[in-house]
C-alpha cells in the first residue's frame, strides 16, 4: 500500500521523466511541478486534518495476497465529565461499517462507488463518565480500513481518533475491555492513502436510533424455510423498506440476498445475487448496512439463520438515512461486492 499523495514520489517521477531530456529548463519545469503538487497536497492536508485531525487509517491484516472476507473489530473508551450538548462522529470504513456507542447501533455506511466521510451528531448517546465506541468494518477482501474522528462540544476537536486509542477484538463484544485486546494491528497512516484518498463529508442529520422509529418487523425460527435446492428462505407478512438484521447461531460461512417484491429467486440468481455477510467470531447479529425494500431474504452457505429483523424507516426521511447516498437523480445505487471484487 503506497501513499496515494506523497509530493516526495511525484517530484522523484518528475524529475526521471524530464530530466532524462536535459537541459535546464525541463529541470526548471520539473521542479514547478513538483511544488505545484507539493502545494495542492498540502492544502487538502490541511483541509482534512480540520475534520480527522491525528486519525490514521488502521486495518487488522497486511496479509493481502490470499483472497477472503475480512471483519474487524475496534472498540476505544472515551470519558466524558458530563453528557455534551453536541458531538459529531465522522466516519469511513471500507467497504462497509456499523458504528456502536455504548451499545446503541447509532450509524452505518458502505464505501463503493467514491469513499465518504459520513458525519453524525451522537450527543444524545453519550453519557457521563465511560462511553464506549465500537466499529464494526467488513471488506470482502483482505485489504480494509477504518477512519473514525469525533469532536465533543466542550471538551474538543478529534478528542477521540482512530490509532492507538482503539483496540482490536477477534471476538464479537461491546464490552468497554475484554481479556484478548490486542493494538491494533495495522495503520496504513493519515489520508490521502491509496485507494480512499480524501473521503468526502456527507452530513446525516439523523443517527440509526432516529431513524428507526417503528416496531421491528421480526421473522422467528420456525418461519425459516429451506429450499429443496439449496439455502434458506424467509419471507415478510409484507414488504418494507429498512435496515436487514440476519441472526445465526453459529460462525458458519453465509451469503444473502433479497427480494423487493413479491416473486421468487430460483437457485441460480440467488447465488448470482448474494454477497457475503461478513461477521466477527462470536458474532450473531448481522446487519445490513444500506436500507432497502424487502419482501423476502435468501441465505445461502453453511450457516442456517434462526431469524431475521427489518427495521423501518420512513419514507419522508428515506434519502438521508445512513447507509443512503444521495445523487443528482436519488440516491446512488450501491456496487454488489464479493469476495471476487479486488479493491479499486
Amino acid at each position: 500500500m503506497s501513499n496515494g499523495g506523497g509530493w516526495g514520489d511525484w517530484y522523484t517521477a518528475a524529475v526521471t521523466a524530464i530530466g532524462r531530456r536535459g537541459g535546464v529548463l525541463s529541470l526548471a519545469v520539473a521542479v514547478v511541478f513538483a511544488l505545484a503538487v507539493y502545494a495542492v497536497h498540502s492544502f487538502w492536508e490541511r483541509e482534512l486534518s480540520h475534520l480527522t485531525g491525528p486519525a490514521q487509517w488502521i486495518w487488522v491484516t497486511d496479509e493481502l495476497d490470499e483472497l477472503h472476507p475480512q471483519g474487524a473489530l475496534f472498540v476505544a473508551s472515551l470519558h466524558l465529565d458530563g453528557p455534551p450538548r453536541s458531538a459529531l462522529l465522522k466516519v469511513c470504513g471500507d467497504r462497509e461499517y456499523v458504528v456502536y456507542v455504548n451499545g446503541t447501533p447509532a450509524a452505518c455506511g458502505w464505501s463503493r462507488p467514491g469513499f465518504r466521510l459520513d458525519l453524525y451528531d451522537i450527543a444524545h448517546l453519550l453519557r457521563q463518565g465511560s462511553n464506549v465506541i465500537a466499529t464494526e468494518v467488513r471488506s470482502p477482501t483482505p485489504v480494509g480500513a477504518l477512519l473514525l474522528a469525533l469532536d465533543v462540544d466542550g471538551v474538543g476537536s478529534n478528542v477521540l481518533t482512530s490509532g492507538p486509542a482503539f483496540v482490536a477484538r477477534a471476538r464479537f463484544s461491546l464490552a468497554p475491555h475484554e481479556e484478548l485486546d490486542t493494538t491494533v494491528p495495522v495503520q496504513w497512516g493519515a489520508p490521502p492513502r491509496f485507494p480512499w484518498g480524501y473521503p468526502k463529508p456527507l452530513s446525516h442529520p439523523r443517527t440509526l436510533d432516529e431513524v428507526v422509529v417503528e416496531d421491528p418487523v421480526r421473522v422467528d425460527a420456525a418461519a425459516v424455510r429451506p429450499l429443496a435446492d439449496g439455502g434458506w428462505e424467509i419471507a415478510l407478512p409484507s414488504p418494507v423498506f429498512g435496515y436487514l438484521w440476519l441472526e445465526f447461531d453459529g460462525d458458519g460461512q453465509a451469503f444473502v440476498a433479497t427480494l423487493d417484491r413479491a416473486g421468487y429467486l430460483d437457485a441460480r440468481s440467488r447465488r448470482e445475487e448474494a454477497r457475503p455477510v461478513v461477521r466477527i467470531r462470536g458474532q450473531r447479529r448481522w446487519m445490513d448496512p444500506e436500507p432497502r425494500m424487502i419482501s423476502k431474504v435468501y441465505v445461502v452457505g453453511l450457516q442456517r439463520p434462526v431469524g431475521a429483523e427489518v427495521w423501518p424507516v420512513n419514507e419522508e426521511i428515506s434519502s438521508t438515512a445512513p447507509g443512503v447516498v444521495p445523487g443528482s437523480y436519488g440516491p446512488v445505487p450501491r456496487t454488489r461486492w464479493t469476495t471476487r471484487t479486488r479493491p479499486e
